[in-house]
């Protein structure tokens, strides 16, 4: 005996039959979860983005980041420093090369005479023909680990170390001889040169300050509004300043008096000049390397260093 076929419930047939069309509370759930997702990729993209033209020009891969130097007058010869030595460009950051070194480069600071000295975690050493090779400095410190180190840039001769264990120490023997000027400590130290008068920057307690008397005394200076301060350097004559925060770069054409923003998206944890102040160069916590043409107004990638 046959039995009656019974038609599919709800009114649904065999086969590919078209969906319910959904009602209007389903449409309105179904905007608001379209509406939520864009709106997400939007701010992803937004905060994702860099201005106009800001890409890595190179990523150094290191494990960290701690200084960065333009040597001499080359824009296109730079060194870059972290814990496990030293990385070399001589073509504007393109590609780079390790130096033969694994000191702790905390610290570093080339000169225009073709030697490099870094300083850092139990660390102070010399290299005299541009990193090829390298020999202990022997000096009379009373303390290794060193935190911040400059070098005048009319004299490579004369050095500064702030030590871990505290105060600022100068040298005028290539680093041999040492006395204290200053017994509290003035974090990033940096020194410049004009019309034969050495001028040393820092920060202490109080902000950005500023000696003449090779850190014995010090007067306080218009200070950014960055903190903390990641990194700090300045041209050869003092004539312009970079302050590196987390939040970016700030710069001063005024040897410290007034400030401004540059226009660069990152944490600046090394940030370096060039004599004539247009060549900017900055690494991030994340290790690419940025460079800037024009003061730092545009920050262009592959393809663009003269």
């Amino acid at each position: 005996m046959s039995r009656a076929r019974r038609g599919p419930r709800h009114g649904m047939t065999h086969g590919h039959a078209p969906p319910a069309r959904p009602t209007g509370r389903r449409y309105l759930v179904g905007a608001i979860a379209a509406s939520a997702i864009v709106i997400v990729l939007a701010v992803a993209w937004f905060l994702g983005r860099s201005p106009a033209g800001q890409s890595a020009l190179a990523r150094l891969g290191t494990a960290d980041v701690h200084s960065l130097a333009f040597v001499g007058d080359d824009p296109k010869h730079l060194l870059f420093g972290h814990h496990g030595g030293i990385l070399e460009s001589v073509d504007g950051g393109r590609s780079w090369q390790p130096l033969p070194t694994r000191a702790d480069a905390m610290g570093m600071a080339p000169a225009s005479d073709g030697s490099i000295v870094i300083a850092g975690h139990e660390v102070f050493t010399a290299s005299r023909d541009g990193g090829t090779t390298w020999q202990d400095i022997p000096a009379n410190l009373p303390s290794l680990d060193i935190h911040g180190f400059a070098r005048d840039p009319a004299d490579p001769g004369r050095m500064w170390a702030l030590l871990a264990t505290g105060g600022l120490w100068e040298s005028r023997d290539d680093g041999v001889r040492w006395e204290q000027v200053r017994p509290d400590n003035i974090l990033f130290p940096v020194a410049t040169t004009v019309d034969g008068s050495t001028r040393l920057y820092g920060v202490d307690v109080s902000g950005l300050a500023t000696s003449t008397d090779g850190g014995r005394t010090w007067a306080p200076l218009t200070s950014p509004p960055a903190y903390p301060i990641t990194s700090f350097t300045a041209t050869a004559d003092g004539g312009t300043l970079l302050i590196g925060a987390p939040d970016g770069i700030y710069r001063s054409d005024d040897r410290g008096g007034s400030w401004r923003k540059l226009p660069f998206i990152g944490s600046a944890f090394a940030v370096a000049i060039s004599a004539g102040a247009r060549e900017i160069a900055v690494v991030p916590k994340e290790t690419q390397f940025f460079r800037s043409h024009d003061g730092g107004e545009t920050w262009p990638g592959s393809g663009a260093v003269p």
